[in-house]
């Protein structure tokens, strides 16, 4: 029998598109508008669940792209709301490239990393490497460089040839966009992402040298070349430390040759593995979920990357989350204002709001508590909501987010401890101990908003497993807030993989029931009788192969 990684190879990319549609993508319940929608059949494979998207396709020939900034902003703010719109009236939505268990399988966007493979303290603090900072000593060699009027930026490589993008803090507020932009690339590898090495670094003007035949392009956009006298000037608003030295962060660049950002919907053309539009795309969706954690407003596609890398041979695009200096309390020139993450740029009802109140009724971010330690700009949690959380305009995939991508983002947030996130927040060396404490704070005051609200709208019950004959599984709900845990009851049934359920009359609890003439089994799990109101109720598909019981489905 030919199984789908087979037929993924020789497949039109349309056709294996369709396949992943209709059978790998688990059916989902109503969207938040209403719950009881109808299901689909679930049909079973026997490769699933996929853990793992098949080997790419080679990509043969692609092009460079450039996003304009201002057709993005503009279309995103105007267009992008009503397209969604229209789209959420026919009904819900899911997301297109999830497997049977109602995860991502690993591929060329998103990795499963540390809720699904729990990462050490030192592999969080590592996070995508942690071993090739620029030679410190040594000569950086400037490449290229630009200044977008209040910081510079210059390209260099250090005497083994490794490439970075050195940035600079704005001058009058040290720390406030070094630190995210180290701590933002740990969390959002740890999360699945792909993103490059960020570095705090420390460097002596002697060791910035130019080679030749740079030039350097000024704020106005005029090309001039880059000289010391250059570098001089673009260095003179910076602070030195007490030693000397100027304080930077410096991104190492991402493997690959760069072909341009991606974008939050749609496909690349000239991509023949991109067959899921980006905005069904549950790692995209589930974004929203991370970027309100760590209060990343400025999820633009030009904060992202595709690159065309080769591996075992076959070239094919990867896809980067890139600048994370304007998350959590920075805006990347400076502070954010109190209502980034509340409202968009352009906020009719709010202003409107305010205007016929005359301002009586401040909103909640006027009303919160700030720190002003060297670093920490403007974050804070007491204002934060996870269910009215924005970036600064309307994003295609943030818009389509429905509840099971709200879970599978939470769930992660969630795994997060309060020692993994201090420790996370102190790699971005911070001189004031007090900037990374309340940083840290806000990250876990904010990460248990995020899981009472996600896990209050879905039984959050995940990780099932066959142990010792039973089925067992991981409540994310126990522990969390004081009180007894749930009881849960499971009702068994056979399922013959068309639709049709044959309950089964023992009540034998988890204990899987000992049955002939069926391949699969079906497990729904519910709160028990007489407690509180529950969400809707889980159903689990555990497949006989053999004297083998596995985990092949989920359906929330």
């Amino acid at each position: 029998m030919v199984s789908r990684k087979q037929l993924a190879l020789i497949l039109p990319a349309a056709l294996f598109a369709a396949s992943i549609t209709i059978a790998v993508t688990p059916a989902l319940t109503a969207s938040d508008a209403g719950a009881g929608a109808p299901k689909a059949v679930r049909k079973f494979y026997a490769d699933d669940p996929l853990l793992r998207e098949p080997a790419p396709r080679p990509v043969r020939h692609v092009e460079p792209r450039k996003v304009d900034d201002i057709y993005d902003f503009l279309k995103n703010m105007y267009v992008t709301p009503r397209q969604e719109g229209k789209e959420n009236k026919r009904g819900p939505h899911p997301a297109a490239n999830t497997n049977t268990l109602d995860e991502v399988p690993d591929n060329s966007w998103y990795t499963n990393r540390h809720y699904f493979h729990r990462m050490s303290v030192e592999e969080l603090e590592r996070g995508p490497g942690n071993s090739t900072p620029p030679v410190p000593n040594g000569a950086w060699r400037i490449t290229s460089a630009k200044s977008d009027g209040v910081t510079p930026g210059f390209v260099i490589e250090d005497e083994r040839k490794n490439r970075y993008l050195l940035k600079f803090d704005p001058p009058q507020y040290p720390e406030l966009c070094s630190g995210p932009d180290v701590i933002g690339s740990k969390i959002f590898y740890a999360l699945g992402f792909n993103t490059p090495e960020n570095y705090i670094v420390h460097f002596r003007r002697e060791q910035l040298q130019v080679s030749d035949g740079v030039m350097y392009r000024h704020p106005s956009g005029k090309k001039t070349p880059l000289s010391d006298d250059v570098v001089d000037e673009l260095l003179q608003a910076q602070r030195k430390g007490p030693d000397g030295t100027y304080r930077a962060l410096a991104s190492r660049w991402v493997e690959g040759r760069p072909v341009g950002p991606f974008s939050y919907e749609g496909t690349r053309s000239d991509d023949p593995n991109d067959i899921v539009p980006h905005q069904d795309r549950r790692e995209l969706r589930g974004l929203r979920v991370f970027a309100a954690w760590l209060n990343h407003q400025d999820t633009r596609s030009i904060n992202s990357m595709d690159t065309l890398v080769s591996e075992n041979g076959i070239p094919y695009l990867k896809h980067y989350l890139l600048d994370f200096g304007s998350i959590l309390g920075s805006a990347g020139v400076g502070p954010k204002m109190a209502w980034y993450g509340h409202e968009y740029v352009i906020e009719r009802k709010a202003a409107a709001i305010q205007m016929v109140t005359l301002g009586v009724y401040p909103p909640s971010w006027a009303r919160s508590e700030y720190r002003n330690f060297t670093g920490t700009g403007m974050l804070d949690y007491k204002s934060f909501d996870p269910a009215s959380w924005k970036p600064s305009y309307p994003n295609p995939a943030f818009l389509l987010t429905d509840r099971e991508d709200a879970f599978w983002g939470a769930k992660q947030v969630a795994a997060f401890t309060d020692a993994e996130i201090r420790a996370l927040v102190k790699t971005g060396e911070y001189s004031d101990p007090r900037t990374a404490d309340w940083i840290a704070e806000c990250l876990i005051q904010r990460r248990d908003k995020i899981a009472d609200f996600a896990f209050a709208r879905v039984l959050p019950l995940d990780k099932f497993r066959v142990k010792d004959g039973e089925l067992a599984f991981d409540d994310l709900f126990s522990g969390r807030r004081p009180g007894p845990s749930r009881l849960y009851q499971v009702h068994w049934a056979k399922y013959d993989q068309q639709g049709h359920f044959t309950p089964l009359p023992k009540d034998v609890g988890r204990k899987i029931p000992a049955v002939t003439g069926t391949e699969y089994l079906a497990a729904t799990i519910q709160c028990a009788a007489g407690l509180e109101p529950c969400p809707d109720p889980v159903t689990v598909y555990v497949r006989h192969s053999g004297t083998a019981l596995q985990v092949v489905g989920v359906d929330r």
